[in-house]
């Protein structure tokens, strides 16, 4: 029976699935025109915009789980951010660079709210009350054994090993999303997961 909660338990890690994160962006509005502005700048900022807004498009919906229709609320964004600015000789030195650092900047804003809420309105996994297979008393103790072993062998992993496997099997973010997040490589993400699930496998191991 025990060996039977132990497997149950490590499933619990290893066969959640890798699901796309709900939408990021809330909807601001349309793009009101700052007072501070000249005619002149403004006619500056919309035909940069008229040249780079699919390329940025582009780039940000491959870094966000809703593809086009979450990259169009954050270029919306970034134009708001544009057309905020008090300052334009940033932008006039370097327009491409500037708007695809302004649109990478507000999509990892958005990433890191999205995390917040999830942390708010879902517990985390060391606090969760994961239900047992097995409603017996002894199938319930076997299995909330296993659970604090295995809450155990994750605390021992380093902080940002621990914190790419929690998200990705317990807040279901997928890797682009959590790089994007901890501003790390995709490649940087999976190889933490391979070394969460290896040290996970290693130290579980007994108990299967």
């Amino acid at each position: 029976m025990a060996r039977f909660q132990s497997r149950a338990a490590l499933r619990l890690v290893q066969n959640r699935s890798e699901a796309p994160a709900g939408k990021l962006a809330d909807d601001r509005g349309s793009a009101s025109h700052s007072s501070d502005l000249s005619s002149a700048d403004r006619a500056y900022i919309e035909a940069l915009f008229l040249e780079y807004r699919t390329s940025i498009r582009n780039y940000v919906a491959r870094m966000l789980p809703g593809g086009q229709q979450e990259a169009d609320v954050v270029l919306q964004e970034t134009y708001v951010k544009i057309l905020g600015l008090r300052d334009l000789q940033p932008l006039r030195e370097s327009p491409r660079a500037y708007l695809y650092t302004v649109a990478t900047n507000l999509v990892r804003d958005g990433l890191r709210r999205h995390i917040r809420r999830k942390t708010d309105h879902h517990e985390c996994f060391e606090d969760a009350n994961h239900t047992s297979p097995d409603p017996s008393p002894q199938g319930s103790a076997e299995w909330q054994q296993s659970l604090q072993q295995l809450k155990q062998s994750l605390l021992r992993l380093k902080p940002v090993t621990r914190k790419v496997f929690l998200l990705s099997r317990f807040e279901e973010m997928t890797y682009p999303e959590i790089a994007s997040a901890l501003s790390i490589s995709t490649r940087s993400v999976e190889r933490h997961m391979s070394a969460a699930l290896k040290h996970l496998q290693t130290e579980l191991n007994e108990l299967l």
